[in-house]
């Protein structure tokens, strides 16, 4: 079994807000399926919102594939979120804090595995503190599968 990860470390307004690792595990029983661990560290003091914000002009963490020929997604497990009121909102929000995983289960063609091509994901998310939030980021993601 072959397992791919690599680590990409993003900034926001040039603070190292969050480290992103990425691992890709084949499936033992159907060659063609994979799953791809987005494993996101984010520093202490700052969250993202949740997949799901409750307010509706926050911008959701987000996943999916830039380029589907050859590939889908069957699948995205995003972690549980966790609901709390801070500083600058009246009302509470869905947000991410600490280390967070999202899981996405991929369906690659023959070509795309025979080819060895990546899958290339974009990751959109929202960094903020207790008192305010940056602009939304997106983010290229690249893995071997």
């Amino acid at each position: 079994m072959l397992i791919s990860w690599g680590n990409l470390y993003c900034q926001d307004k040039n603070n190292n807000i969050i480290v992103i690792s990425l691992a890709s595990v084949p499936d033992t029983a159907n060659r063609n399926y994979f799953t791809v661990f987005i494993n996101i560290n984010i520093k202490d003091g700052w969250h993202l919102n949740s997949n799901k914000p409750l307010d509706e002009y926050m911008t959701p963490t987000s996943i999916k594939l830039k380029d589907t020929s050859g590939i889908k997604i069957t699948n995205i497990e995003y972690p549980p979120e966790m609901i709390a009121k801070l500083q600058f909102s009246d009302s509470e929000l869905s947000l991410y804090e600490g280390m967070v995983t999202i899981k996405v289960t991929l369906k690659a063609d023959d070509d795309f595995i025979k080819d060895k091509k990546k899958a290339e994901f974009e990751l959109e998310y929202q960094s903020c503190n207790n008192q305010t939030c940056l602009f939304p980021v997106q983010k290229v993601l690249r893995v071997s599968l």
